[in-house]
């Protein structure tokens, strides 16, 4: 990515030496660092896996150097790299952050190159490997087009945080008087720290609506993927007992739904009660409301508050297996126990997804009051 201020590009290959050294961290420590954040949702990592992954990294750099560099030109000026470098191990915790280098200004631009390893986390074989389109994809939840360009755009917007973060006087070329001086130096002082507090904000603004909108639709489709689970026809299976193993992560993810069904019940009545005399218009998801209605029907109360007590029942039974040597957690469990929680977690989603709607409806109707009390005043 490339402005007319700012050029960052990221190579596949380590940076060449540098005059200037800014700060350097062992290879094995940092992607140890890196391989305990992404193995995190798993579990912590012990001292024996630890020692497997410095043996595998170890052998796998010993014959050639996988790590990459993004470099940054830069106009002369001041850049504060300590904290972009903070910033971009904040942001890009998959990457085992390794060197920070520098050298003096050449042909009117300023360099600095950073060095990593990116790393993913697979399903299959030595759970961690380098790789930067699917260590990216993985931390964007992006395709790996898309994720690569989120990145550069990442990394330019980081740089462009940190320039001109020092400002210095400009020496006058007559006489000037002292006090005229520093009242113009402290004005363009607190004119940069405006402009820069500014494009922060609206940096802020625009971050937030795309995360709001993303929220939007993930809590939309829970209500529908919920309306669809429910729609199917269920069956009777003759396989009930049978022995399922499933990740401990789903598992964990269904179970924590299920225990938290009854909350979001009576949050959804609340709601449910709060907007019943209100107005809801086409757009307002009114066909999708009376499918959840109808599906709301077939529970009762009673179904609702035995929900904790079928969860202990499930907990008793399953078995948890947390730490399998380099094999994802798993849990084995009954056929009849799995279907029972993708229900409860089908049920939790409807209810959610209908809340989320309903909270949004309220809000707008409220907004538009006060607006129209305003309007009226």
């Amino acid at each position: 990515m490339k402005t007319k201020q700012t050029q960052v590009t990221l190579y596949p290959t380590p940076a060449p030496k540098m005059a200037s050294s800014l700060s350097e961290t062992d290879l094995l420590a940092a992607i140890e660092k890196a391989c305990e954040y992404l193995y995190a949702p798993e579990g912590s990592l012990d001292g024996h896996q630890r020692e497997k992954i410095r043996t595998h990294f170890q052998q796998l750099f010993q014959w050639m150097d996988g790590s990459y560099h993004v470099e940054l030109l830069l106009e002369p000026g001041a850049f504060d790299w300590q904290a972009f470098w903070q910033a971009i191990r904040q942001f890009f915790p998959q990457f085992a952050w390794l060197k920070a280098q520098t050298e003096e200004t050449k042909y009117g631009r300023q360099v600095y190159r950073f060095d990593f390893v990116p790393l993913t986390l697979r399903k299959e074989g030595f759970p961690f490997a380098v790789h930067l389109e699917e260590s990216l994809s993985q931390q964007f939840a992006l395709i790996p087009e898309e994720a690569l360009k989120r990145a550069e755009q990442l990394f330019h917007e980081l740089a462009a945080q940190q320039m001109g973060k020092e400002i210095k006087k400009t020496v006058a070329t007559v006489p000037v008087d002292p006090v005229e001086e520093a009242v113009v130096s402290i004005d363009r002082v607190q004119k940069e720290e405006e402009n820069l507090e500014s494009q922060s904000k609206a940096r802020l603004r625009a971050v937030n609506q795309k995360l709001e909108l993303v929220i939007e639709k993930l809590e939309l489709s829970m209500l529908y993927s919920g309306i669809q689970y429910f729609k199917q026809e269920q069956k009777e299976e003759s396989n009930w007992d049978k022995r399922l193993k499933i990740s401990l992560r789903e598992y964990t993810y269904l179970l924590q739904k299920a225990r938290f069904l009854e909350q979001m019940w009576h949050l959804n009545g609340e709601l449910v009660n709060k907007t019943e005399k209100m107005t809801v218009t086409a757009n307002q998801l009114v066909y999708e409301r009376d499918q959840v209605k109808q599906i709301k029907a077939n529970f009762s109360t009673r179904d609702i508050h035995f929900v904790l007590y079928e969860c202990q029942v499930i907990e008793s039974r399953a078995q948890v297996h947390a730490r399998p040597w380099f094999r994802k957690p798993y849990v084995k469990l009954m056929k009849m126990d799995y279907d029972n929680l993708l229900g409860k977690a089908a049920y939790f989603d409807l209810l959610q997804g209908e809340s989320s709607v309903l909270e949004k409806f309220v809000r707008e109707h409220q907004d538009a009051s006060v607006k129209d009390a305003e309007e009226a005043g």
